[in-house]
C-alpha cells in the first residue's frame, strides 16, 4: 500500500491518494499502511453528499459579494471569510481528476455504497481500487459485489500469492486450500494435531484451557466463536477466573453484553464516537481497552490494550457499547492478527467464518469441533444428536458458503442449479421409479419376499439404489426377471436388518460375476446413471429423455471446461490423444469423471475422484466404481496414443551388411 501511494503520487502529486474502508477500525489500519489520514466509507459518502449543498452556498456567497457596494467594509470582509470556508469545505469533499481512491477490506463493503462511490469516482475522472479478500466475510447489508468483480475478471484481477502471516510453512499452504474450500486443508490441520472433536461442553473446556495456557505464557491469544452466545459464555469464564486469580476486581459496572466489567478487565468498544479521544485517535467500533477505573456515576476509565492512550467513557456509552474482549465472533476478529487463536466450530459454521477463524494466529490456529450438535436441545429426546466425526463436520462447513452474493451471481447460481447434475440425476431417478413402478412392484411381489420383508424393502433408503442396480443389470444385457427371484432365495433374509441393502449387495455381486461374460453397461447416462427401459407412457418417456440429454450435455460441458482451463484433476488423466476417435473416447471418459465430481460435490479437490472417505452411500459407491473405470480408460487411451506416437517417431535401424569372406 505504501509503495502504491508513493508510485501514484509521483505521477499525480501529493494528496492524490484517498484511503477508505468499510469500518473505522479497518480505516485506521489502512492509515498506518498508507501513511495518510483515511476515513470509513459511510462517513466519507455522508460528507461527499454535502458537496451540492455546500457548492450552492458558495455560489450564493459569491453572488452576495459581487452585489456588495462597499468591498472594503466589515460586512464584505466577513462574506469573504465565509466564502473561503465554503470553498475549502467543497474542495475537501469533492473528488478531482487523477485521484486514486483505495477501498480496503472491500468484501465488507455494501453493494449500494460501492455503487455510489464508483459513480462519484467515475464522474470526477478519478480511479477506484478495491482491495481485500473475496473469500472472507461479506457485508452486513446487501453485498457480494467485490467477489462478483473478482470472479468476472478472472486472471485480470491481480492477487498476492505469498502467504506471510504464519510461521509454519504447512499452514501457509493449508490456509490457501481452506480459503478455496478444498478438503485437503482438513488433512493438513488433522495431520498436525490442530483439530479436536467431541461434545460442545467438552470442546469449550479444551478451548478455554488452551487459551488460558497461552495467555499465561505471555502469548497474545484469542478465542473465536461463530455466535454471540458462545462468545458470552467464554467471556464469563475468563472473567470469573481472572477475578479468582486477583487480576480483575470483582466489583464493577454493568456493560452491554450483560456482564460486569471491573478494573483489570479487557473490554472492546462497539460504537464509533469521535468526541472520545485518546491522543491522536478516537474511540472506534472494535477498539480494545483495559479498564483502569470504574466510577460511581457509571463512567469508566480505560487505557488502550497497546498501552498508549487513555479516555473516560461516559455512563451511557459504557452501558450500551462496551463488552468483554476475551472472546470474539469471527466477524469482529477479521483483520486482527494474534500469536495463537482457538476457534469453536459447529455444523452451522460457514466456510467464510471458518476461514477467518482459522487464520488469525501467527504461530498456531486450533479448531474445536462440536460433533454432537443439537439444533434444539430443549426438544431432543436424549440431549444430543447422532454424533459424527470432526472431519465430517469440517467437510460440511467447507460446503456451507455463507457470504452474500450479488443479484447477478444469484441468477447465475440459479441457472447453474437448474442444470446441476445432482438435481437432474435426482429428477431422473424419481421419474424412473414412477415410470417403472408397476414393473418393479410386480417383480418384488413375485420374487419370494413375505409381506413384512416387502414392507421393509419399500421403506428402506436402499430401495431406490436397489432399483437402480436392477436397471444397471438390465443395461448390461442381464435377464433380471428370471435371476432376481433366485437371488432372493439364495439365502434366508430372516435376520437381515435391511433386506433392501442385502438384496442390493447380491445384485451387485451377480452383476460383477457376470461381467466377464456380459457386455459393460452401454445404457448409462454420462457413464453413471442406468437408463430406464421399457417405459410405455409417452409423457414419462419424454420427461426422462429430456433429463437424459441434459445430463449428457452437462457432463460434456464440464469436461470441456476442465480441459480448456487445465484443471489439475484433468491433467492427472494425462494429455488427450490427437487421433480423433481416441480423443473422443478419452473425452467421454473425462465427462464421466466430471459428472461424478459434479454429482458428489468434489469441488476443488485436485484428485480426480476426491477423497474416498467422502463416499458413504450405496449410490455413491456404485458411481465411484464407474468413475474409477472411466479414469482407467482415460489413462489407457492416453498411454496407447503415446505408444503409437513413439512407434511412428522411432528411428529406423538397419543392420550393418555382413562381410562375405572368401576362403582361398
Amino acid at each position: 500500500m505504501a509503495a502504491l501511494r508513493a508510485s501514484w503520487e509521483a505521477d499525480h502529486g501529493p494528496g492524490s491518494v484517498i484511503g477508505l474502508a468499510p469500518s473505522a477500525a479497518a480505516s485506521e489500519v489502512l492509515s498506518d499502511e498508507l501513511g495518510i489520514d483515511t476515513e470509513n466509507t459511510a462517513k466519507w459518502l455522508t460528507e461527499w453528499r454535502k458537496v451540492p449543498e455546500l457548492a450552492a452556498r458558495r455560489d450564493r456567497l459569491v453572488a452576495r459579494l459581487a452585489r456588495d457596494a462597499q468591498p472594503l467594509s466589515v460586512a464584505a470582509a466577513e462574506l469573504r471569510g465565509q466564502l473561503e470556508q465554503a470553498r475549502r469545505a467543497v474542495e475537501e469533499r469533492r473528488l478531482h481528476p487523477g485521484q486514486l481512491v483505495i477501498v480496503d477490506e472491500a468484501s465488507l463493503a455494501g453493494t449500494f455504497a460501492l455503487d455510489e462511490l464508483v459513480s462519484a469516482v467515475r464522474d470526477a475522472g478519478a480511479k477506484v481500487l478495491l482491495v481485500g479478500d473475496w473469500a472472507q466475510l461479506s457485508a452486513v447489508e446487501a453485498g457480494g459485489a467485490f467477489s462478483l468483480l473478482v470472479s468476472d475478471r478472472g486472471d485480470l484481477a491481480p492477487e498476492l500469492c505469498d502467504v506471510r502471516r504464519f510461521r509454519a510453512e504447512w499452514e501457509r499452504t493449508a490456509s490457501v486450500e481452506l480459503r478455496l474450500g478444498r478438503e485437503s486443508a482438513i488433512d493438513s490441520y488433522e495431520a498436525h494435531g490442530r483439530v479436536s472433536g467431541g461434545q460442545r461442553e467438552e470442546m469449550l473446556d479444551h478451548l478455554y484451557r488452551a487459551w488460558r495456557s497461552d495467555t499465561d505464557a505471555g502469548e497474545r491469544s484469542l478465542m473465536i466463536a461463530s455466535d454471540s452466545a458462545t462468545v458470552a459464555e467464554l467471556n464469563r469464564r475468563a472473567k470469573s477466573d481472572r477475578v479468582a486469580a486477583g487480576a480483575v476486581a470483582g466489583e464493577g459496572l454493568a456493560i452491554a453484553d450483560g456482564q460486569v466489567a471491573g478494573v483489570g478487565d479487557y473490554v472492546v468498544t462497539r460504537a464509533n464516537n469521535r468526541l472520545l479521544v485518546t491522543g491522536r485517535r478516537w474511540v472506534k467500533n472494535g477498539d480494545r481497552f483495559v479498564v483502569t477505573a470504574t466510577n460511581d456515576d457509571g463512567s469508566m476509565a480505560v487505557r488502550r490494550s497497546t498501552g498508549k492512550g487513555e479516555v473516560v467513557l461516559p455512563a451511557d456509552y459504557v452501558a450500551n457499547h462496551v463488552e468483554l474482549a476475551y472472546a470474539t465472533t469471527a466477524h469482529r476478529a477479521q483483520g486482527r492478527t494474534v500469536d495463537t487463536a482457538h476457534a469453536m466450530v459447529s455444523p452451522t459454521t460457514t466456510r467464510e467464518v471458518l476461514y477467518v477463524a482459522a487464520t488469525r494466529g501467527r504461530e498456531s490456529n486450533w479448531l474445536y469441533v462440536d460433533t454432537h450438535y443439537d439444533p434444539d436441545p430443549a426438544t431432543s429426546h436424549d440431549g444430543m444428536s447422532e454424533p459424527c466425526s470432526a472431519r465430517d463436520v469440517l467437510t460440511g462447513v467447507l460446503a456451507n458458503e455463507g457470504a452474500d452474493v450479488s443479484a447477478h451471481e444469484a441468477m447465475r447460481r440459479a441457472q447453474h442449479q437448474a442444470e446441476d447434475f445432482t438435481a437432474l440425476a435426482g429428477e431422473y431417478q424419481t421419474l424412473a421409479r414412477v415410470a417403472q413402478a408397476e414393473r418393479w412392484d410386480a417383480l418384488l411381489e413375485s420374487c419370494g419376499l413375505d409381506s413384512e420383508q416387502l414392507g421393509q424393502v419399500r421403506a428402506s433408503e436402499a430401495h431406490g439404489p436397489l432399483l437402480a442396480a436392477l436397471r444397471d443389470a438390465e443395461a448390461r444385457g442381464l435377464e433380471v426377471e428370471g435371476a432376481f427371484p433366485k437371488l432372493v432365495a439364495a439365502r434366508p433374509l430372516v435376520d437381515a436388518e435391511d433386506p433392501a441393502a442385502v438384496l442390493h449387495g447380491r445384485v451387485d455381486r451377480w452383476v460383477a460375476a457376470a461381467g466377464s461374460k456380459r457386455q459393460a453397461a452401454t445404457n448409462l447416462i454420462a457413464g453413471l446413471i442406468p437408463q430406464a427401459s421399457g417405459v410405455t407412457d409417452p409423457d414419462m418417456a419424454g420427461a426422462l429423455d429430456e433429463r437424459d440429454q441434459a445430463m449428457e450435455r452437462r457432463a460434456a460441458d464440464l469436461a470441456d471446461a476442465a480441459v480448456d482451463s487445465g484443471r489439475v484433476w484433468v491433467r492427472r488423466l494425462s494429455t488427450p490423444p490427437q487421433e480423433p476417435g481416441a480423443r473422443e473416447a478419452w473425452m467421454r471418459a473425462v465427462s464421466t469423471v466430471a459428472a461424478y465430481r459434479d454429482r458428489w460435490g468434489i469441488g476443488t479437490d485436485h484428485r480426480p475422484l476426491g477423497a474416498e472417505s467422502a463416499v458413504r452411500t450405496i449410490e455413491a459407491i456404485g458411481h465411484r466404481k464407474r468413475a474409477q473405470a472411466a479414469v482407467e480408460r482415460a489413462l489407457s487411451l492416453a498411454r496407447e496414443a503415446k505408444g503409437k506416437i513413439a512407434e511412428e517417431h522411432e528411428p529406423i535401424t538397419v543392420e550393418p551388411a555382413r562381410e562375405v569372406g572368401v576362403e582361398l
